[in-house]
């Protein structure tokens, strides 16, 4: 088609003469005829752009702006245009794509700036932008700029890992690892691309993943500001160098001292210095040298595997660090830097373990001493539940939030308010600082927090509204529900706190914590003492953990509240299955005695005599000392009709008596014993023989007398004569009387 440029030049000027007057229709009119004369031409397109984007007319806009650009051979003014359009009408990844376009042409004419700034607008629009990302990393990389630079790298990783290309991600955060070796970021992306879980969105990975209960501790004890590495590895880090230092200027030296320790002084000198100065690769020469030499220091071992790791050589640091965890000066750091170290090898287990360890001895400093096994178990459990749980997600969230708080300054004086807090909720039973890791909601702790004040106040309905908000932040947190059964408790609710306390301990059982479910047990028989079920059930557990005298004492429980509703038999089952368990109590006379002592009372009041005669004689073996014992088990020989053994018995504990030097009380028992058993003969010979060795005569009559009358009433005639003669021969003021009783029963 043949151009005509005069008419094409007027009905241009025309259409700019309109749009500057605002006239826009006639502009749409006048770049018509324009572009009819001359279609490939960019001007007229790009007046119609404007007009159209002038009437709202977005759509017609961008079309004409297009063309603009590709007449234009892509000028750069056009291309901004497009892609405004393209934004404006929410199109976010064909307005990224420009943008990328248009980063690429001021990258071409060397305007670095306004190139970076285009690629950031492109991934604003649209995050899977792999080529705008390869480019900001690159540039950010050079300009070291570590942050930005390591933020591309993992968007890098996450486009990828979204194609199904995992080894290339794995290589984008290698990348970012040599620009951050502990940066919490990078290691959970390597965590979940190797556990086949995707990488989160850009604007979450730009601040960092925060995990579930990121900043928990802070919001318990303060805020604090984030540091590159962990204060434990930095003071640990400054230990080390100290104590080699010092080793070196000791005051040890003799006129001894080998060619080969200077040389290996000399390695270790230069190796903190280099290590001071931040040369790395130098450092680990001289400290490798130094122990193929024969240094075997772990404050060395220590040294180097934080080297290593910053030089991301990260199964060496690994071999070092496991040695240097050996110290009580170290642990905690090398700890914490394996946890790192794994993470960076994807071995998201043996990092989780770590981590928990780093926390438990960060705990462990702020407990009372009482509190430690306790402790030391719950973090057992955290660490099967993240661990073996196959709770990866939350396992991630927990190492986030242990890196960010170790990363503060003052975290000491931290753990140790958290601590404070976590003692004003402990109604909830013993609690870990990785409860504040692992609750699930960072406002799960205050509203507890909050829970505890309002029933200190006694607003116990406010109380439990907190507490279910707890529980519907985070309804698998065991805390919260122990928490709500102790407020039910104080409202008098006993069945619905005992109910609750029930179902949090059936909890424990399923997580495998029973130490847990025994603590809780023994709340609802706080609540409901006579809950016989509930103790049988904790007596098994207890007997599970081997604690015999603990299930003992809830089997005596048992047995005495059957014993107090008169269910005397199934009080005495309850004692005999206990005396079962005696053989492996602590002390198993004093168990024994105990219970035998409880079985044989049942006996006495029910008048089973020959039951209670056997545990009576089973307990003179056990307490032979015990007077009321002895006398006992005399009485019921009496009473089944065994006066040889009643009085062999007596005869027995007598002997007894004198030789401990209680000679004292034979006379008082046989006084006692004979005023029981008037009519027997062998007793009353006893007393009589000691009544004449005090010249109490007239006692010895008496007594002689009371047995003749008793011999007399069971109508043993020649017993009684015995008795009489007995009584003549100590020549008695009335003898004549005694004679003629005599006679009569001879006659």
């Amino acid at each position: 088609m043949a151009t005509n440029n005069a008419r094409y030049e007027e009905a241009l000027n025309k259409g700019h003469s309109h749009s500057w007057d605002q006239q826009w229709k006639e502009a749409i009119e006048s770049f018509d005829l324009a572009v009819q004369e001359s279609p490939k031409e960019p001007a007229p397109y790009a007046g119609l752009g404007m007009a159209y984007q002038e009437l709202q007319q977005f759509e017609d806009a961008l079309a004409n702006y297009k063309l603009a650009a590709r007449y234009s051979r892509g000028n750069i003014i056009y291309l901004r245009k497009v892609a405004a359009m393209q934004d404006k009408l929410e199109r976010g990844k064909e307005a990224g794509k420009t943008y990328m376009a248009i980063g690429e042409m001021e990258l071409g004419r060397r305007n670095l700036k306004e190139a970076m700034k285009n690629w950031r607008h492109a991934v604003d629009l649209d995050c899977n932008l792999l080529r705008a990302y390869q480019r900001l990393a690159t540039i950010y990389r050079r300009q070291k700029d570590v942050h930005p630079a390591i933020k591309a790298y993992l968007e890098i990783a996450r486009i990828l890992q979204a194609q199904g290309q995992d080894d290339k991600a794995l290589k984008a955060c290698q990348l970012a690892l040599q620009l951050g070796p502990r940066d919490r970021r990078i290691l959970t992306a390597i965590e979940k691309i190797k556990q086949g879980q995707p990488l989160i969105e850009s604007s979450s990975l730009a601040d960092g993943e925060q995990g579930l209960s990121k900043g928990l501790l802070d919001r318990i004890s303060g805020k604090g500001k984030e540091e590159e590495t962990a204060a434990p590895v930095r003071d640990a880090r400054r230990l080390a160098m100290s104590e080699l230092a010092g080793s070196l200027f000791s005051d040890d030296e003799t006129s001894d001292t080998t060619m080969a320790q200077l040389q290996m002084d000399a390695l270790i000198s230069k190796a903190l210095d280099y290590q001071q100065r931040g040369m790395i690769e130098e450092a680990i020469a001289n400290y490798e040298t130094a122990m193929r030499d024969g240094a075997n220091s772990l404050a060395i071992h220590f040294n180097l595997g934080i080297l290593y790791q910053d030089k991301l050589r990260f199964e060496e640091a690994i071999e070092q660090l496991e040695l240097s965890a050996q110290s009580h000066d170290f642990r905690l750091a090398s700890c914490y830097a394996l946890g790192e170290s794994y993470r960076a090898r994807g071995r998201s287990e043996k990092a989780v373990e770590n981590f928990i360890e780093v926390l438990k001895i960060v705990d462990l400093a702020t407990v009372q001493h009482g509190q430690a096994d306790r402790l030391i178990e719950l973090y057992e459990n955290l660490a099967d539940s993240l661990v073996s749980g196959g709770k990866r997600e939350q396992a991630g969230s927990f190492a986030n939030a242990l890196v960010d708080f170790l990363s503060k300054r003052g975290w000491k004086d931290k753990a140790k308010q958290a601590r404070t807090r976590l003692d004003t909720i402990s109604d909830a039973g013993v609690m870990i600082l990785g409860d504040v890791l692992t609750s699930g909601s960072n406002h799960v702790l205050e509203a507890l927090y909050l829970s505890q004040e309002y029933t200190r106040r006694g607003m116990l309905s406010t109380a439990i509204d907190e507490t279910f908000h707890a529980i519907q932040m985070s309804p698998n947190y065991l805390p919260a529900h122990i928490q709500l059964g102790e407020i039910l408790g104080k409202q008098g609710r006993s069945e619905a706190a005992a109910q609750k306390f029930t179902a949090v301990a059936n909890t424990f059982i399923v997580r495998d914590d029973i130490n847990g479910a025994i603590l809780t047990f023994e709340r609802v028989l706080d609540i409901m003492p006579l809950d016989v079920k509930t103790r049988l059930r904790l007596i098994e557990m207890l007997k599970g953990r081997g604690q015999i005298d603990r299930s003992l004492e809830h089997y005596m429980v048992i047995g005495d509240s059957y014993y107090q509703m008169a269910q005397i038999p199934k009080a005495r089952e309850t004692y005999k299955k206990a005396l079962k368990l005696v053989p492996r109590a602590t002390d198993e006379t004093a168990w024994k005695a105990r219970i035998v002592q409880a079985i044989a009372d049942i006996d006495m009041e029910r008048f089973e005599w020959k039951r209670a005669l056997i545990g009576y004689k089973e307990l003179r073996q056990l307490d032979a000392k015990d007077e009321w014992i002895a006398i006992t088990l005399v009485s019921l020989y009496y009473r089944t009709g065994q006066k040889i053994n009643a009085v062999r018995e007596l005869d027995k504990y007598m002997k007894q008596l004198v030789r401990s030097g209680r000679s004292n009380k034979v006379l008082g028992i046989l006084e006692d014993m004979a005023k029981r058993q008037p009519a027997d003969a062998n007793l009353a010979e006893r007393l009589y023989k000691l009544y004449l060795q005090q010249g109490r005569k007239a006692d010895a009559l008496k007594l002689l007398d009371i047995l003749g009358e008793a011999q007399l009433e069971e109508g043993n005639e020649s017993g009684a004569a015995r008795t009489i003669k007995k009584i003549l021969s100590l020549d008695p003021p009335n003898a004549e009387s005694y004679e003629q009783l005599l006679a009569g029963l001879n006659g």
